[in-house]
């Protein structure tokens, strides 16, 4: 039987529950996305403007998700909109390089400390993958540690601590070591027994956004061990980049890791990811005249959407606001307020 606030919320979203029955015959649990799973069914929307969402029965609600974090801006920025409009008008894929693509490169390396090149992707799970690999290839080792309950995006090698692991191979399972967070004591040791680490990757924050906190000392400690035994140390800043600070927590914490991963925020409400860093790990992509790297260490990667118009232009146009206007500090006071 429901509970009372079960029945006033299926009272107030019938439009919401009708679709529901239909999704659930086209989509697993009728959803597109694990987090939109809900009982007794999940909203459907609109519209959205500013912190605003209207439901299909009509219905206002504040956005607190700001859109699973990539709008730090509000839902339908206007000047946004205007950018994407512009460019819609112009072209949606030009199947070739764009001036919006470097603009856009620009102001990662502008924002981010870490960034002396960057490459483009279309999430942030693309990124995480991309980071690992070029880890592996720079190194020549196999395997990465990560932390307890640090998220990732679902790819095989980052998903070894979560729920839902079916369909990983055990070898991909057994090439990473997961350790609990803010002990630097352990992942020395754990470096110093094991001569095939390649990467380290972690959420700079904590797990969980930042529920979970990462001690900024236990973020100084990882530098220096990571430089010590010759590990790339990879910041997964797809939540925390442009948000706790313009140049994300590395600027914030003034730790700065090898490679970074950004998505989210980047994209302006649109899709987009990027690994930046060190030169010399992000050219791992780049063939050279070597014949034997380019078949056993050069990595390969294409990208249907990567560094698409549309994404360019609404990442640009958000980079650029987060520049001139003191969003992050409007956004720290109203989290300070929340306390």
């Amino acid at each position: 039987m429901a509970t009372l606030i079960e029945q006033k919320y299926i009272a107030a979203h019938p439009g919401s529950a009708q679709r529901h029955e239909k999704a659930k015959h086209m989509f697993p649990n009728g959803v597109t996305h694990d987090a939109r799973r809900q009982n007794p069914f999940q909203l459907y929307y609109t519209h959205a403007v500013g912190p605003y969402k209207y439901d299909v029965d009509g219905n206002e609600v504040i956005d607190f998700w700001s859109g699973h974090g990539s709008l730090i801006l509000g839902h339908s920025h206007p000047e946004i909109v205007t950018a994407v409009q512009e460019q819609m008008a112009k072209g949606t894929h030009l199947s070739g390089s764009t001036d919006l693509e470097i603009r856009w490169g620009q102001l990662v390396q502008e924002m981010i400390p870490s960034a002396e090149k960057v490459r483009f992707h279309s999430s942030g799970t693309e990124a995480d993958m991309m980071a690992i690999r070029m880890a592996r290839a720079y190194t020549e080792k196999s395997k990465i540690i990560k932390f307890e309950h640090h998220f990732h995006g679902w790819s095989d090698y980052l998903s070894a601590d979560a729920d839902g692991i079916g369909g990983i191979p055990k070898e991909a399972l057994e090439t990473v070591i997961i350790l609990p967070a803010n002990d630097i004591s352990l992942v020395e040791k754990t470096l110093q027994d094991n001569d095939d680490v390649a990467a380290i990757i972690l959420e700079p924050t904590g797990a969980h956004m930042g529920l979970e906190p990462i001690l900024p000392a236990f973020l100084e400690g990882l530098r220096e061990v990571t430089t010590k035994f010759g590990v790339v140390l990879i910041f997964d800043e797809v939540v925390t980049g442009f948000r706790i600070s313009d140049g994300g927590a590395q600027g914030y914490y003034g730790v700065t890791p090898d490679l970074t991963t950004l998505a989210k925020i980047l994209g302006g409400g649109l899709p987009g990811g990027a690994v930046c860093g060190k030169a010399e790990i992000i050219n791992m992509i780049e063939p050279r005249d070597d014949a034997d790297f380019n078949k056993n260490r050069r990595i390969a990667h294409n990208g249907t959407f990567n560094a698409n118009p549309l994404s360019a232009s609404s990442g640009i146009k958000a980079l650029e606001i987060l520049k001139r206007d003191p969003i992050n500090e409007k956004a720290i006071g109203m989290g300070n307020l929340l306390k």
